[in-house]
């Protein structure tokens, strides 16, 4: 059993509670210093008010106060707070880190910084040690991933990279359930731009029936639209790994 910190207690946090649970680990949710009252409404209801499910057994919600506690007993620190909380969380984890605690962050996104692109897994790696700690061992989550959904415990595939293969490889094996899927990567820019930017294209592609084509009418865009969708999923891919492949060629980018 592993000893899990999960750092959020909104719907991606707590979603990400249920494998740890049925994996049998014991997992504890930290709020921010902004989620005091929701972490004592979700410890008087035990429902997350945004996923409307029961908390899962062997998971607890602790306020913000008990962060260095909470950091001092874990083996896996897992962020799951908005993107403009990398920088709170680095400063909250630098003042308490006194190992090298595995870390991954679930936060989708991309930086700037000194005017090149930033992942956030190498932004959180910056920050710390600009803040005094020397060695981290950072890994991203890409999805697409749907807090309800894996909080309803549906198919969720997730990808987790780590430039050290054999890091996400452990996390794969005391984290994967019969419903949450992780493959592996050691490309940790290529999984965090891809997931950043699959919402574009996944609204693109969720707009097909509407982009069927102008002369037909709604009925039959209705009823065939997936030849479309299926069009623009394949330019899709294609326009993903043209991005990553310019992003590569131009090193200065990360």
């Amino acid at each position: 059993m592993t000893n899990i910190l999960i750092i959020g207690a909104g719907s991606m946090g707590t979603a990400f509670s249920f494998p740890c649970s049925d994996n049998k680990h014991f997992t504890t949710i930290v709020g921010t210093h902004l989620e005091d009252n929701f972490i004592d409404l979700i410890n008087s209801t035990k429902i997350h008010p945004a996923l409307g499910c029961k908390i899962p057994p062997n998971v607890q919600f602790l306020k913000y106060q008990n962060l260095s506690e909470a950091v001092n007993k874990a083996e896996l620190i897992v962020v799951a707070v908005v993107s403009k909380g990398i920088e709170w969380v680095s400063d909250e984890l630098s003042k308490t880190l006194k190992k090298n605690i595995p870390i991954l962050i679930l936060t989708k996104g991309l930086s700037i910084h000194a005017e090149n692109y930033e992942v956030l897994a190498h932004k959180m790696e910056r920050l710390l040690k600009e803040k005094g700690v020397k060695e981290t061992n950072i890994s991203a989550a890409g999805g697409p991933c749907l807090a309800k959904g894996l909080a309803n415990k549906v198919h969720t595939s997730v990808v987790f990279a780590n430039s050290n293969i054999e890091i996400v490889k452990k996390f794969s094996k005391i984290l994967s359930t019969d419903y949450y899927h992780i493959f592996i990567s050691n490309d940790v820019v290529g999984v965090e731009i891809s997931a950043a930017i699959k919402n574009i294209f996944s609204m693109a592609i969720g707009a097909s029936e509407g982009l069927c084509h102008p002369n037909t009418s709604k009925e039959i865009r209705s009823n065939n639209y997936l030849n479309t969708a299926a069009s623009l999923l394949q330019q899709s891919l294609q326009e993903m790994i043209f991005l990553l492949n310019i992003l590569r060629e131009k090193k200065k980018l990360f």
